[in-house]
């Protein structure tokens, strides 16, 4: 939804497995096939070759697992085939039996024509380590933001406004969060979370149960970015990202950093940035109570720098080099 529109000079259809679909808003050709992984899978490559000849594509370009496995069921020789990985399961849970068979498919479905593409390094790495000798390519994920001039200083002696962003599921480590502030019940410190998922109400009636008053699950929140300016500092105890587009968004509001230690954000952390390990409820506790005492403010230059790193103007750079190299 982001990258397509700002590509004026190509023609898109843009195919999704099942609907309806944000896509169908923007100015180009939309078609839902009206199938579900896995059983849709060999029609829905099926219909897709069609599409591919009708329309005489020259570029397929897939952005999850099984579109990536049925874009390679849908393309002969001639059109040039991406395959983008929006994941880390191939590392996070190797072990598991049907990350196994996943590998297992995704190496026999590929082919020496086949471009795989990192949304970071880290995946980047990763597709490196299960691929050898595999076509891999590097292309970061991007923000577009407004950035503040407006440097946040916490004074001591209020209270401190933090926000977490993102979807209420087991990655997002929200259970160690309450036990955070369970033990920081005494302090003067609020948390609000913006993010809905299929944990919400979960973690809604978790709050309530640990009479947590100061900690709101505000479920989605419509323009989101724009309310990060009210808060104090950002939080994220992500246990598994393989790109931090909220803390980028953070960034862009001028917060600070406090995120956890995973491969992801030390990619795109500034220095400055405040890490907990995310599996140590009292690490987390420490690094707040350590905020608290100590506050910092942010080095909006180098906040500036990084955006620009993850900027739409060198993602598209990269990704048109990519289509017509």
């Amino acid at each position: 939804m982001s990258y397509i529109p700002l590509l004026t000079k190509d023609e898109h259809i843009v195919i999704t497995l099942k609907g309806p679909n944000v896509y169908e808003r923007f100015d180009y050709e939309y078609i839902n096939l009206d199938k579900r992984p896995l059983w849709g899978v060999l029609s829905a490559s099926i219909a897709i070759r069609k599409i591919i000849r009708d329309k005489k594509i020259d570029i397929v370009h897939s952005h999850s697992y099984w579109t990536n496995i049925i874009s390679r069921l849908a393309t002969g020789k001639k059109p040039k085939l991406i395959n983008n990985y929006h994941f880390a399961d191939y590392e996070t849970m190797k072990q598991k039996r049907a990350v196994k068979k996943m590998i297992f498919l995704d190496r026999i479905t590929g082919r020496k024509t086949l471009i795989r593409v990192g949304v970071s390094q880290y995946v980047a790495t990763i597709l490196n380590n299960t691929f050898p000798g595999g076509d891999i390519r590097l292309i970061p994920n991007f923000i577009q933001c407004k950035k503040t001039d407006r440097i946040r200083n916490f004074a001591r002696g209020r209270e401190l406004k933090i926000v977490a962003v993102g979807n209420c599921n087991l990655e997002k480590n929200y259970g160690l969060v309450l036990q955070a502030f369970a033990a920081l019940r005494e302090e003067p410190i609020s948390l609000d979370i913006f993010g809905g998922g299929d944990r919400l109400a979960f973690y809604r009636d978790e709050a309530r149960r640990m009479a947590l008053t100061k900690v709101r699950f505000c479920g989605i929140v419509p323009n989101a970015r724009e309310h990060l300016i009210n808060y104090d500092l950002f939080l994220s105890a992500s246990i598994s990202e393989t790109f931090g587009l909220a803390v980028l968004e953070a960034m862009c509001a001028g917060l600070p950093l406090l995120i956890s230690d995973i491969p992801a954000f030390n990619e795109i952390a500034p220095t400055g940035a405040l890490f907990f390990n995310p599996y140590d409820k009292d690490n987390l506790v420490a690094r707040l109570k350590e905020f608290l005492r100590n506050p910092r403010s942010s080095d909006l230059s180098v906040y500036d720098t990084i955006l620009q790193k993850y900027s739409s103007k060198n993602y598209l750079a990269e990704l048109t080099d990519l289509y017509n190299s």
